[in-house]
């Protein structure tokens, strides 16, 4: 198992980035939707596809999802960094989330995640290429999202990274996880606030976040239902038997001190589900924890690049 640590010159590599998020930026303003359909129900999502320019093609593109109670926004500067790493980057708010349409009680009611799994596909069917596949890159919840996606849609999907997944465990208590979510986040911030003193972080990120709109609430009255149906999908932990059904390269990446979903416990199960070690990659990121998406976001998207290189060159040797 690798153990990925920060490179020293983290200074560095803020510097060498700062000269793209005018470009980026704009991209992130600018507003775009499309209209999917869900057993009968219409509804448009909000999404952002980014890349830099002088470098996009380079790198197969990627789909990333944020985890639960977050919209595309909530994991726009892990994107930033990956269009950074020459990657085509594509973030949607699925329904209910961000600008995206607040769907019925029918589509969030379902016992699995497979409407929003059909939801993403459509997406990719309308704004993408035909006969594309992509890396698909799920934070916690993200993970099972995209996991059945992959299961329901394999001819669209190149590999599949689980960041700090949540589902893995078959009983969760709903009450436990989130008081582990609120600490987590406390620290998190706690540790990003000293961090961002002796670095040049806090300007970087106020800087791309100028360019970030502001969007409904995840948590406000008219989507609690949805948000409270959703703890109850995840605390049944379905992500193992999905996996065990997919035929493609998994990466599991998580943090040291993730103590919401703690890496010790999950990663022999994980590798147990994908039974083939060779489809499977496995990595510890030193001194992080649960939201590895913003702290940091660059150190994960180097991270998360290094993996996917990798799985393109076991799909190429597949294909030969």
């Amino acid at each position: 198992m690798n153990n990925f640590e920060a490179p020293k010159s983290i200074n560095q590599i803020f510097e060498n980035r700062k000269k793209h998020i005018p470009e980026i930026g704009e991209q992130l303003k600018k507003e775009t939707q499309t209209e999917v359909e869900i057993d009968g129900e219409r509804l448009n999502m909000d999404y952002r596809m980014i890349s830099v320019k002088e470098k996009e093609g380079q790198g197969d593109a990627v789909v990333v999802l944020p985890g639960f109670g977050s919209g595309w926004e909530g994991i726009s500067e892990l994107g930033f960094s990956l269009s950074c790493e020459d990657r085509k980057v594509i973030m949607p708010s699925l329904p209910g989330y961000g600008k995206s349409d607040n769907p019925s009680e029918k589509y969030y009611n379902q016992p699995d995640f497979d409407y929003e799994a059909e939801a993403l596909s459509q997406l990719l069917d309308k704004i993408g290429e035909s006969g594309k596949k992509y890396h698909l890159i799920g934070h916690s919840m993200g993970s099972e999202i995209l996991a059945t996606l992959a299961k329901n849609y394999p001819e669209k999907v190149a590999s599949l990274v689980l960041l700090n997944p949540a589902g893995v465990k078959e009983k969760e208590n709903p009450a436990l996880m989130g008081s582990k979510f609120v600490l987590s986040g406390a620290y998190t911030s706690s540790e990003f606030a000293v961090k961002t003193m002796f670095s040049g972080e806090k300007d970087y990120e106020n800087e791309l976040k100028d360019y970030i709109p502001k969007t409904q609430s995840p948590f406000e009255k008219g989507r609690m239902k949805q948000r409270l149906v959703e703890v109850k999908k995840l605390t049944k932990g379905k992500l193992l038997e999905k996996i065990k059904s997919i035929n493609i390269p998994i990466t599991y990446i998580s943090g040291q001190l993730d103590s919401v979903f703690p890496s010790g416990s999950q990663l022999q199960e994980i590798a147990e589900a994908v039974r083939d070690k060779t489809k499977l990659e496995k990595s510890v990121m030193m001194g992080l924890r649960h939201n590895t998406t913003i702290a940091p976001d660059e150190i994960t998207a180097a991270n998360i690049n290094h993996y996917l290189e990798l799985a393109e060159q076991k799909n190429a040797k597949e294909k030969n």
